[in-house]
């Protein structure tokens, strides 16, 4: 049985009193986003168009409700460097599928 590897982000999921559900997005590089529920679907789709060349896009931007914070990912040949408070995330392609799946997931 093989392990998993350890993931440089963790997805769970609060509950807002205005927003309702959000879904939290932490990275260990400092980024914490907290994203509503279409802001989380639209970005897991976002992150599987790039990964599997169905999109043209070279970077995906967003500005979540709920965050002071934004996602910004930049599409590179290997996969994605993901914009930090201190500096970039680098994620290679197997990492961004499991971030896509670790949102839709965690939407339900």
């Amino acid at each position: 049985m093989s392990e998993q590897p350890s993931l440089p982000f963790t997805v769970s999921s609060s509950q807002h009193r205005v927003l309702g559900r959000l879904i939290n997005l932490q990275s260990t590089g400092g980024l914490l986003l907290r994203l509503t529920a279409a802001e989380a679907s639209s970005l897991s789709f976002a992150l599987v168009a790039v990964r599997d060349g169905t999109s043209p896009e070279r970077e995906i931007y967003m500005s979540p409700i709920a965050s002071d914070a934004a996602f910004v990912g930049t599409v590179r040949e290997g996969g994605m460097s993901i914009a930090m408070p201190e500096g970039t995330l680098e994620l290679d392609w197997s990492s961004v599928g499991l971030l896509a799946e670790s949102l839709a997931t965690a939407i339900g």
